[in-house]
């Protein structure tokens, strides 16, 4: 099964070389985890596979550099023990090296948003060209008027829940299909209700992709116990490593003078005291002043999560300049209702021109696709609520 899929992005690769058009490109987000990867591959199978949704030529793509896709130790093992080629995938990201990357604009493409609804910076050029939206995150309302083809929008615990529904309802066979159900699976926490990640959905989706696994399938607990442990096992790389294996950049409209808050988002599968305590707090917190300073950002945010004790935890982190930590510490003590933040570190580089202080949250089930909005509109209102 995993040959088929090889041989789709082989086709892939010889149209992009070739100039195909017109063509489409379906792009994950730029944090590039499993649940990006894998669906954005098996989404431009399915259009290629029904020309019912109108996209010609469709070629999945990276929306991070490719030479950083081996930080992503649960993907980068999966695909390996499953057969998938990793050196076939394209990125839109330039990186070191300009192996198999993709400028959109010059080869006159048009985008389908997969796992994200709104382009990244950086791409912003690109709006014209975004002819679909398939995500289950907060809804940025953008490119209504040119993604009329294909708008999913709905939160489910995983995006690959939606690519299972679409093949689902098209009557399509899943080829690999443990590589499809892997996401939804590792997403949900395998189905953890106290996670508050998992839907009907989510469910209906892994039951659908378990029947078509037959003798290549592995039960869910199994399955999540093994990618647990690739995704967790981050401490071998180094703290820049670790900062840009899941990371997400916005500009939030802010009550400030500069009107706009550049926020970086680090999503770091290890407990903040798991990440201090082997790098050191002085060396974690130099080594963010040294990103953010890369990134031009305003504010780094970690967000941690792993098991204390045996049990799931969340904790969050902040790095900026002084003058702009006064303003997410009054995001801590205004806390809402049910949520309460518990300070584990506090730190500033050696000249002082950066802080970093980490806390524990109340609620384990606080990821970054929850903090985001929440983050969004403290900043530009002052207000905010997780419920």
């Amino acid at each position: 099964m995993s040959g088929i899929i090889n041989d789709f992005l082989r086709r892939c690769l010889k149209k992009v070389a070739g100039k195909v058009q017109p063509l489409t490109v379906v792009q994950g987000n730029e944090g590039g985890d499993m649940d990006s990867i894998v669906g954005c591959i098996y989404l431009a199978i399915l259009f290629d596979k029904q020309p019912k949704f109108g996209f010609e030529n469709p070629v999945p793509v990276l929306n991070f550099p490719k030479e950083d896709f081996g930080l992503r130790n649960d993907v980068a093992k999966l695909f390996t023990e499953l057969g998938i080629d990793a050196s076939l995938l394209m990125s839109v990201q330039r990186g070191q090296f300009a192996d198999n990357f993709i400028d959109i604009a010059a080869l006159n493409a048009s985008v389908v948003l997969y796992d994200h609804n709104k382009l990244r910076e950086n791409q912003s050029n690109l709006a014209s060209r975004v002819v679909g939206v398939v995500d289950h995150h907060f809804d940025e309302q953008q490119y209504t008027d040119t993604a009329v083809k294909l708008r999913i929008l709905r939160c489910v615990g995983s995006a690959c829940t939606l690519i299972t529904e679409l093949y689902r309802e098209c009557g399509e066979d899943v080829m690999c299909p443990t590589l499809l159900t892997a996401p939804i699976i590792l997403d949900t926490v395998n189905f953890e209700p106290a996670q508050k990640k998992v839907t009907p959905e989510d469910i209906a989706a892994y039951e659908w992709l378990r029947v078509k696994e037959s003798v290549e399938g592995t039960d869910a607990a199994t399955l999540f116990a093994k990618l647990s442990k690739w995704k967790d096992d981050v401490l071998g790389l180094s703290v820049p490593e670790i900062l840009r294996r899941d990371y997400k950049q916005f500009n939030f409209k802010a009550r400030t003078k500069k009107g706009v808050m550049s926020t970086g988002t680090s999503s770091v599968p290890c407990t903040c005291k798991q990440l201090e305590g082997h790098f050191s707090v002085n060396m974690v917190v130099e080594e963010a002043a040294k990103y953010m300073e890369q990134h031009q950002l305003d504010v780094l945010v970690f967000t941690f999560s792993g098991k204390a004790s045996g049990k799931h935890s969340r904790e969050i982190a902040f790095c900026a300049k002084p003058d702009t930590m006064s303003v997410f510490a009054s995001f801590v003590t205004e806390a809402p209702s049910g949520l309460s933040f518990t300070k584990i570190t506090k730190c500033p580089t050696a000249d002082g021109s950066y802080e970093y202080t980490s806390y524990s949250l109340s609620d384990p089930s606080i990821s970054r696709k929850k903090l985001v909005p929440v983050l969004s509109e403290f900043l530009a209102e002052g207000t905010r609520s997780l419920l």
